[in-house]
């Protein structure tokens, strides 16, 4: 029975993170960057592009191995849909494998009990379409999870120094994904130490851990480039305001439960002195409290611990109903799926996508590249230049802050996220103020965001996006 229904909540993972890729959530703006410099690997082999260092390698080169093997750029000019649901179904499959890896590694530390309930709140629960972007954070989940699960399981194996190697390994991968994941390096270390109480086994976690990410800085180095590291590094830490407060509000409008029971649970884990729970999310909270900047899907590495956490903290609870006539977290995993299923599948059925969509076609059959320059985020640019090959395309519009327009004719996606950036130049705002000539796509899905579950989607989606030229077309009646 209890592998049925660990089956079971891996196929409710599988619906809820597969079904509908390309049509929830909408296509975001970092997700288009990481598809360029996807892009940008298998076209150049080189996994820096350009002169910004803002994030280490393994994601990008995680990434541009998948598309290779499922054929892009190819694959992608057979539809517009197939350029972003290709590889988010990858998203997709690192979150059911991150599903049983929770399950795994709660089962180990906690009990079966308490992973079947960790597991169906990773399944199903509305926080979790979040992992179905395109984001370091989904790509280096399942090499963080699995450096956690081999220290746990290196406790009582014959091949100890293996499994501490191993999981150092997968935590250095985890680091040269994206520099957050040094605030788990605390919690492998301290895994590893409870289970042999030698000093020496931290050092075999401490080498692979620092010497993997430090690939990133030595080659910036070989090529002349570590005064742009160390400037790209500090400016990606220090930008914005580093108000933590802001970001969980709006991790509560996504899934007012599952974050309220998390932070209810981390609670607990601290009376309860469960140490284990406290060194994986106590650091990640004192690192984000610290940096200036901070997006809600940096919560994402704090999101199995959430499960985690919440699942002891019910299984707790459970253990004091006595004389139980059937198996009260057997019980309680299968509300939890039926509940997150049912609130979920609410949203990954909707299309939040269609605008951006019928704004590709529509600049795939107007835009002239040889007399116009197009700008617009890189959710549009990437599949311009990386799928279709088109000319006059600047990567991100705000490259307007750094360099002239090159033609006199101008083609403009104006989205919420442009909208936004308004304000970072009057470079920005005078393109904008150009272009005089447009017409606005309705991106698709309706719904009332102070209904739950659509509190977190509000800001998941383009209200409206204007297509701008500075010359009238026949395309825009």
């Amino acid at each position: 029975m209890h592998y049925l229904m660990i089956m079971g909540i891996l196929a409710v993972s599988s619906y809820v993170h597969l079904w509908n890729a390309a049509g929830f959530p909408d296509l975001f703006f970092d997700e288009g960057v990481y598809m360029r410099r996807a892009i940008n690997v298998l076209e150049t082999g080189d996994p820096q592009e350009g002169w910004f260092y803002d994030h280490p390698y393994w994601g990008q080169l995680v990434l541009a191995g998948f598309l290779k093997i499922a054929g892009f750029p190819g694959i992608a000019g057979e539809s517009l849909e197939s350029s972003y649901a290709v590889p988010r179904l990858l998203m997709g499959a690192f979150a059911v494998f991150d599903t049983f890896l929770v399950y795994q590694i709660a089962s180990k530390k906690f009990g079966k009990r308490a992973a079947l309930i960790a597991s169906a709140l990773f399944a199903a629960m509305p926080f979790t379409w979040i992992l179905r972007w395109i984001l370091l954070d989904t790509i280096l989940l399942p090499f963080l999870l699995s450096s956690i699960l081999l220290a746990v399981y290196s406790g009582d194996s014959k091949r100890q120094n293996l499994l501490i190697v191993g999981s150092a390994a997968l935590l250095g991968l985890s680091i040269f994904t994206k520099i957050t994941a040094v605030t788990m390096i605390p919690l492998v270390g301290y895994i590893v130490y409870s289970n042999t109480r030698r000093p020496s086994s931290l050092i075999k976690v401490a080498v692979p851990a620092v010497l993997i990410p430090s690939i990133w800085p030595v080659l910036s180095a070989a090529s002349n480039r570590l005064d742009y590291w160390l400037r790209d590094v500090l400016w990606q830490a220090g930008r914005g305001t580093g108000s933590v407060l802001p970001i969980i509000e709006y991790l509560f409008r996504i899934d007012p439960v599952t974050v309220g029971l998390a932070f209810a649970s981390f609670a607990f884990a601290a009376y309860s002195r469960n140490l284990f729970l406290i060194v994986w999310f106590a650091p990640f909270l004192l690192f984000v409290s610290a940096v200036g900047f901070l997006q809600h899907f940096h919560f994402l590495i704090l999101f199995p611990v959430m499960c985690i956490s919440t699942a002891v903290m019910i299984n707790a609870g459970l253990e004091k109903i006595k004389n139980a006539k059937v198996d009260n977290a057997a019980l309680a995993a299968l509300a939890i799926a039926g509940f997150g299923l049912a609130s979920t599948g609410m949203l990954i059925n909707a299309d939040f996508t269609g605008g951006q969509f019928e704004t590709m076609d529509l600049l795939i059959n107007n835009f002239d590249d040889q007399d116009t320059t197009l700008l617009a985020s890189p959710v549009y640019t990437w599949v311009l230049t990386g799928v279709h090959d088109r000319q006059n395309v600047m990567t991100d519009y705000a490259d307007v802050l750094f360099m002239p327009v090159p033609t006199s004719k101008v083609m403009l996606v104006a989205d919420s996220h442009f909208m936004v950036d308004m304000g970072r130049g009057q470079e920005i705002g005078d393109v904008y103020n150009s272009t005089e000539y447009s017409i606005k796509i309705d991106d698709g899905a309706k719904f009332d965001a102070g209904i739950y579950p659509y509190g977190g989607a509000a800001f998941a989606k383009d209200k409206v996006i204007e297509l701008r030229t500075n010359w009238d077309l026949d395309w825009r009646h």
